[in-house]
C-alpha cells in the first residue's frame, strides 16, 4: 500500500474534525441549558439550537462511516508496520480518548437538559390544568348567578 501515510494524516484529520465538531454541541448544549432556565422558554430559538445539533449529528455521523472505511482499509498496513506510524497511532490514541470524554460530557448534559425540559413542560401543563380549571369555575359561576336573578314567568289576576 502506497497511500498509507496519506490515509493516517486522513483519518488523523478526521478526529480532530470530530473534535471540533463535538465542542460545537458542547456549545449548543449549553445554548439550550441558557433558554431552558430562563423564565420563558424561547421555542423558537430552542427549536434553531436542535436543528443545529442535528446537523452537527449528521456530521459526526458521515466523518464515523469515512473514518472506519479507511481504518478497514490500511488496518493491516498500520498493524505490520506499528514502529513506523508509531507517532501517528499515539496522537490518534489522544483524539479517540477525547473524543470520548467529550461524548460522555454531551450525553450527560443532554441527560440534565432533558430533565430540566420535562420538568418545564410539566409546570406549563399545570398551568394550563388550572387556567382551564379557573375558566370553568367562573363560565358555572357565571352561568348559576344568571339563574338566581331569572324569575319565572307569573300570571297576575287583576280582576278583584
Amino acid at each position: 500500500m502506497e497511500h498509507e501515510t496519506e490515509y493516517v494524516q486522513i483519518m488523523i484529520d478526521s478526529l480532530k474534525k470530530k473534535v471540533d465538531i463535538l465542542n460545537q454541541i458542547t456549545e449548543l448544549n449549553n445554548e439550550q441549558k441558557v433558554l431552558i432556565q430562563a423564565e420563558t422558554l424561547d421555542l423558537e430559538a430552542f427549536n434553531v439550537t436542535v436543528d443545529k445539533k442535528g446537523e452537527c449529528i449528521d456530521t459526526l455521523n458521515n466523518l464515523d462511516s469515512g473514518f472506519q472505511k479507511l481504518y478497514d482499509r490500511v488496518k493491516e498496513a498500520l498493524e505490520g508496520k506499528k514502529e513506523a506510524y508509531k507517532p501517528q497511532i499515539k496522537e490518534m490514541q489522544t483524539l479517540i480518548s477525547k473524543i470520548t470524554q467529550l461524548s460522555m460530557s454531551i450525553q450527560a448534559e443532554e441527560e440534565r437538559n432533558k430533565d430540566t425540559i420535562k420538568a418545564h413542560f410539566t409546570k406549563l401543563k399545570k398551568e394550563v390544568y388550572q387556567i382551564k380549571n379557573s375558566q370553568k369555575v367562573a363560565q358555572n359561576y357565571y352561568n348559576s348567578m344568571n339563574k338566581l336573578n331569572f324569575v319565572d314567568p307569573q300570571f297576575l289576576d287583576k280582576k278583584k
